[in-house]
């Protein structure tokens, strides 16, 4: 493995993996199109399994179909609108990240704009942010890596292209791990949490993807979930009666 240093630290971009993306989109589209199309149909499926009448489903349409179309017109315009600042490729080199929009604009966040701590309760200056993320039949921690810019935290965008309008980066985890490299090469007086290194399993050495790491925390996890279910399925048993899984 090459050992990088400020005189040979390379530039690196973002490369498609189209099985991915292509995979993605085969599941993302149509659900995101049945779930409009289900806006559109509810009604008459009420009419349909005789919950409403005809004339009841009329007078509901006067008012529930404008404004549905009316919701689908902002929709159609706001997609359209941000389509423009869908980043389209990734870079990160001696200087920082640069995002590359799909309007030629690029957008940059430099080693040099970043900031020391200004938080008294935070003794570093990159760490992990995480957000709870509610999908509507889940909830799942969203990760995030943090920076301090202008005297603010600043979250660092996500290391993927808009897979919508562009594709799915198969190389992101090395995109991240060369720009954590970057700081410690071109900003060793920032103090990167260790934990950083855990969260996004990069070996804090080589700054290599630490596959070991990844998948004890991939097995420990699973493990976890079982044990969850045999718990679940013990007390339904044991305290109702009834097996819920069996």
């Amino acid at each position: 493995m090459s050992v990088f240093t400020k005189d040979n630290f390379p530039e690196i971009k973002s490369e498609p993996n189209w099985f991915w993306t292509w995979c993605i989109r085969i599941v993302f589209f149509p659900l995101f199109g049945s779930l409009v199309l289900c806006f559109y149909i509810i009604p008459f499926a009420f009419y349909i399994d005789g919950t409403i009448e005809g004339g009841q489903l009329f007078a509901f349409g006067i008012i529930y179909y404008p404004i549905v179309i009316w919701l689908s017109y902002i929709a159609v315009r706001y997609l359209k609108r941000i389509k423009s600042k869908a980043v389209r490729c990734i870079s990160v080199n001696r200087d920082g990240i640069f995002d590359e929009q799909l309007d030629g604009t690029v957008e940059s966040l430099l080693y040099s704009q970043l900031e020391k701590s200004s938080d008294d309760f935070n003794i570093y200056d990159v760490f992990i942010g995480s957000n709870l993320v509610y999908t509507g039949t889940s909830t799942y921690r969203q990760t995030f890596l943090k920076v301090f810019l202008k005297g603010n935290e600043q979250k660092v965008r996500p290391f993927h292209p808009d897979v919508a309008y562009s594709y799915y980066a198969g190389n992101s985890r090395t995109l991240r791990s060369h720009f954590i490299q970057g700081i410690t090469l071109f900003r060793p007086d920032l103090r990167i949490a260790p934990n950083v290194y855990s969260e996004f399993s990069i070996h804090p050495e080589t700054f290599e993807f630490d596959r070991k790491v990844y998948w004890q925390a991939i097995i420990l996890a699973i493990i976890f979930i079982i044990l969850l279910f045999i718990g679940i399925e013990w007390y339904m048993k044991y305290r109702f009666g009834y097996s819920l899984i069996f």
